[in-house]
This record gives C-alpha cells, structure tokens and sequence, in this order.
C-alpha cells in the first residue's frame, strides 16, 4: 500500500477505474454528488460479476477501454426507469471515447447497451423507441466494419447477435415498413450476424406478397432512412 493510500484510504475501484481513463474531471463536473453515490452503488455488484471485457491486474483497471468502463456503468442502471436519464449520460460519454479512441467493438457496445436502455422503457417515455431506433441506425452503421474487426480478434468464432440489426427490423416490421424491415434482415444475414435471419426474410417477404402494404415512415425524425 502506498504512502497516500494510508493517508486517504485506500481508493475504490471505480475511483482507480476513473483516474486510469482519464475521466475524473468529468465524473465530478457531470454528476452531483447523490449521482455519483448512486452510480458506485451500482456499479460494484456489476463489476464484481465480471461484466465487460475485464483485465486481470489486481491493482489496475478493471475494464480494458474507456468504453467498455462506462457502458458497465450504464448498465448497472437498468433496472429502473427513473435511472434512464443517467445512464443515458454515461453512454454519451462513451460513445465521445470510442469515436476518440478509434475503438470500433467499443462503439458497438456502446450503441447495444444503448438500444437496450432505450427499448426497455419503450411504455414509460414517448422518445423510447425513437431513441432506441437512432442507435440501431448508429449501429447498423458500422456493422461490416465491426464484423470484420470482431473476426480478426476471434477467428472462426460465429458473430454474436446484432442488436441494431435485430431491433430495427422488429421496430419496422411492427409499423408496416416492411420493405426496409426485409433489407435489414438480408444486411444482417449477407455479413454473418447471428439470428434467425432466414426465417424473417421468408416471413417479411411473405407479408409483402399477400397484404401489399405500403412503406412507412417509423417517426417523424426521419429514422426511416438506413
């Protein structure tokens, strides 16, 4: 132990986790000091199951990027509406470090815990689902390149399932677009995302033959685009 952490205490390891990527300036300027209580007392349980892409050193930080760090974070706000807010901010603060940082399979995290924040509370908050939707966007966006990056770090190992992909269609599908709802899935199925891709594309293609429905819009935002 060193000679300031026998002075000060020993520091917890979201404070070592928050000097370590450079983020204490704005944990103290973004947060009031019930938040940040609030966000170490969620944080803890998180870490300790090992969520996230952890490194191993005891006295180094838990999380090997920046990203990765606060989409933990954000995770641990999950269980209750009123924390959306929040979590929102953190994951905003992460998707500004994987943008900076260059960090491709952070960035996908990030808008995968986004999408998921977002579509949980879908029946509390109007903006849910329009919120949820723009990540998918963000995603979809970035998916080849992405996949491409997740196959050079794992090999043969199949791609996971694709939030942005997978949402988007539903979220399209259940507003009559499905024209787009049957783009998506042949994106998703064409660059070896993980899903039942085949069985959608036969179900969306279907609808299109016997009912003839028209393409929507999926908000006035203008999300409709891919």
């Amino acid at each position: 132990m060193s000679i300031l952490e026998r002075i000060l205490g020993p520091r917890s390891q979201i404070d070592r986790d928050l000097g370590y990527f450079g983020l204490g300036t704005w944990w103290l300027s973004a947060f009031s000091k019930a938040e940040r209580q609030h966000l170490e007392e969620v944080f803890e349980p998180v870490r300790s199951a090992g969520s996230g892409p952890s490194t191993p050193e005891a006295d180094g930080p838990a999380f090997a990027t920046a990203a990765g760090f606060l989409v933990a974070l954000a995770g641990g706000l999950g269980e209750k509406p009123e924390d959306r807010n929040l979590a929102a901010r953190v994951l905003a603060r992460a998707e500004e470090r994987a943008l900076a940082e260059n960090d491709l399979v952070g960035l996908h995290f990030v808008y995968q815990e986004t999408i998921r924040l977002h579509y949980k509370w879908r029946d509390q908050f109007r903006d849910a689902v329009d919120l949820a939707f723009a990540a998918c966007h963000k995603q979809m966006q970035i998916a080849a390149e992405t996949a491409q990056a997740l196959r050079e770090k794992f090999g043969d190992r199949p791609l996971p399932p694709h939030f942005g992909f997978q949402r988007a269609a539903s979220i399209l599908e259940k507003r009559a677009a499905y024209e787009q709802a049957l783009e998506i899935c042949r994106r998703a199925r064409q660059q070896g995302w993980e899903g039942n891709w085949t069985w959608r594309v036969q179900r969306i293609t279907r609808k299109l033959h016997e009912r003839g429905y028209p393409v929507v819009s999926v908000s006035s935002s203008g999300m409709s685009q891919i």
